[in-house]
């Protein structure tokens, strides 16, 4: 069996309409974004299995319909065609899609995880170092989040690095494969490469990271939030019945027993309600630290 150490994106589908579409009994259907994250949707299916019978059963719901997504040309398109009532998606993603999409956030994963900056060892000296150079990494998928959240001007993490003015120089090459980019780094065909915590961890638990040294690391986030799709209903506060049976479910996920795998698959402890005040916080710093203008808020 193929373990994916990795958060997925559920979505529950439903015809792109302002209300809830077709028959009481029709099964909901759920898609997991995780942009630049490992594995595909073929991979994906053992694990998507079990999170749907875990889900039939807790809130007595037909079993779900599951996809995994970790390419967000690929999400895009299939949310185009069909929008999702639910998703467990990337902080990343829900920033940047959550007016088009109409998205509610609702739960965050725990515990918080960093994003860490690793480089061959004594090759970055100053941040100048990094400028016009490319960089590796599945984080990068997420540009605007990587630069005005992970590493944007003034990040206090980023101190050790002297010289530090953000990442807007970096080239990006965004990659699915954490092997490859380390590979890269240790042919010297890429400056640095930006890796999940977890997968920092991992790597430097199986040997991988030898002459490779962390040279920054960002603050703490949710490695995935849960979001209720609204769609045309972006300005309703109240959620479908069948999400929050769905929503609930997730919630109460780290409390039963033979979810257990379940949890351990998606690389977190379980979910928690969002922290009062701090969604608004990262919002506001995504859409206006650059200048961003957003009339809506």
């Amino acid at each position: 069996m193929i373990k994916l150490c990795c958060f997925f994106l559920v979505t529950f589908f439903s015809p792109f309409c302002g209300e809830k579409c077709g028959a009481a009994d029709e099964a909901p259907g759920l898609v997991i974004i995780q942009p630049g994250r490992p594995g595909s949707p073929k991979t994906a299916e053992g694990f998507l299995s079990r999170l749907g019978d875990y889900l039939a059963r807790s809130t007595k719901l037909p079993k779900p319909s599951l996809s995994y997504q970790n390419k967000p040309a690929d999400a895009l398109s299939m949310l185009e065609r069909t929008l999702p009532d639910l998703g467990i998606v990337s902080l990343g993603f829900y920033l940047e899609y959550r007016e088009r999409f109409g998205l509610k956030p609702v739960l965050e994963a725990y515990p918080l995880k960093k994003y860490v900056l690793v480089a061959s060892e004594g090759n970055l000296k100053t941040a100048a170092d990094l400028d016009g150079k490319p960089v590796m990494g599945g984080p990068l998928y997420e540009l605007n989040f990587v630069r005005r959240i992970l590493f944007p001007p003034g990040e206090k993490t980023a101190g050790a690095l002297p010289g530090w003015k953000g990442s807007d120089a970096w080239l990006p090459r965004p990659t699915t494969k954490v092997s490859a980019a380390l590979y890269q780094l240790g042919k010297g065909r890429v400056e640095a490469v930006v890796l999940h915590e977890s997968q920092y961890k991992s790597m430097k638990t199986l040997g991988r990271l030898k002459k490779v040294e962390k040279v920054m690391e960002s603050s703490y986030y949710p490695p995935a939030v849960i979001v209720a799709f609204r769609g045309a209903l972006k300005s309703a506060e109240a959620v479908s019945e069948e999400q929050r049976l769905l929503i609930n479910a997730m919630e109460k996920i780290s409390t039963v027993k033979d979810a257990g795998e379940i949890v351990q698959q998606m690389g977190c402890k379980g979910f928690r309600k969002i922290r009062p005040g701090w969604m608004g916080e990262i919002e506001k710093k995504y859409h206006f630290e650059r200048g961003e203008k957003n009339e809506k808020k």
